[in-house]
This record gives C-alpha cells, structure tokens and sequence, in this order.
C-alpha cells in the first residue's frame, strides 16, 4: 500500500488525498431515510449527481467530513 493512509467504504479504498462524496437524504423532520457513496470525483460533479436523486426528501452532500451543500425538495422551498 502506498504511503498514504488508504481507507476501506463497501468495497472501495479511498487515499486520504481524494474526496470520498456521501448523499444523505432527509426527510421532513430531518431523519436519515438513506445514505449512499457518490461516483464522482469533485463537488460540481457530486452537486449534479445528488440533484438527480432529489425527489420527496432534502439531500445533504459532504465529502468526508466537509459539508458540502443541502438540496431542497421544490414543495420545501416553496415551504420556507
């Protein structure tokens, strides 16, 4: 293994020097519904990818432990 610290996700090793995307959908009293790994290699792409699974339930998009940005629902946002 390289020099870098390597960490093990369902499967997949990520290095510490690359971004690990999670999307974690929210229903409407903030409970976790699902969580899931991200195919993706930067926010922009993390961002587009989580915009397509946005249906009935908020998505929050972080890489590790860095929060990324919160997708509303179109009936939240109108909501609010």
């Amino acid at each position: 293994m390289d020099e870098q610290q390597a960490t093990s996700t369902f499967g997949r090793v990520f290095r510490s020097s690359e971004p690990a995307y999670r999307a974690s959908m929210l229903d409407a009293n903030e409970r976790l519904v699902w969580s899931g790994l991200l195919p993706v290699h930067d926010d922009k792409a993390a961002v587009t990818f989580a915009r397509t699974m946005l249906e009935r339930h908020a998505i929050e998009v972080w890489d590790r432990a860095r929060f990324v940005t919160r997708l509303e629902t179109p009936e939240r946002r109108r909501a609010a």
